[in-house]
């Protein structure tokens, strides 16, 4: 893999998921503990994972919702990887926090939008949907920055770490430390492999950025972490 494929690479890797997960229905329906249900289209088969919406991000949505208002209002977020899901930026915005999705495949992200449109009120979406931006792991974030309207209060990511991805994941570490070490940052993260957690989070470690354990999640297996980068 050259420089310029594993920048390019966040979630893009071949992968059948157990049906379980139900990321091949068409349609699912999620409840925030606070605000109630949040119903989302998937595309499963159309493009990359980031055409389903993925258990570790709505544990990352539950704990937004739960945190509410108090935590997010007037909050300026930028959602690193966000996949076409949206339950996380939907949660944000219903908390009053202002969103900008990122993700290295567009067409997703235009999943992304018209999930987050269904799920909020029309005037809320107007005002706190700051829109979208392509950025793969390693690349100047400041086109997203700007499209925030300012630097970000918080930084939020879920489930990014796939065998498949593991030689972007310095990239990943280096976009949140480009993006720089006063936002707060929440990770939801899936453990499928205790191997692959363990090189992951010892990636992230060695590029200047360490884990902190913010929530268990209601699902086995699934987790939210702080991250804080190394000042």
């Amino acid at each position: 893999m050259t420089a310029q494929e594993a920048r390019a690479t966040t979630s893009l890797v071949i992968y059948e998921p157990p049906a379980i997960l139900n990321v091949q229905q068409a349609e699912r329906r999620y409840e925030l503990p606070r605000t109630g249900a949040c119903v989302v289209r998937q595309a499963w088969g159309t493009g990359d994972t980031g055409a389903a919406q993925w258990p570790a991000g709505v544990e990352l949505a539950k704990l937004i919702d739960t945190e509410g208002p108090e935590r997010w209002r007037g909050r300026r977020v930028l959602e690193i990887s966000a996949g076409g899901g949206a339950v996380v930026a939907v949660a944000l915005m219903r908390a009053g926090a202002t969103v900008v999705a990122t993700d290295a495949d567009a067409a997703a992200l235009q999943l992304h939008e018209e999930n987050a449109k269904r799920n909020v009120e029309p005037e809320t979406f107007e005002t706190l949907y700051g829109g979208t931006s392509v950025l793969r792991w390693g690349d100047d974030p400041t086109e997203a920055v700007t499209a925030l309207g300012g630097s970000p209060d918080a930084v939020v990511s879920s489930d990014v770490a796939y065998p498949g991805t593991r030689d972007a994941w310095p990239a990943f570490a280096r976009t949140l430390v480009a993006i720089g070490t006063s936002a707060r940052i929440l990770y939801g993260h899936a453990s499928r492999y205790e191997a692959v957690d363990r090189r992951f989070f010892r990636v992230l470690r060695d590029g200047g950025v360490r884990k902190e354990r913010v929530d268990d999640g209601s699902v086995a297996g699934v987790w939210v972490f702080g991250l804080v980068v190394d000042s």
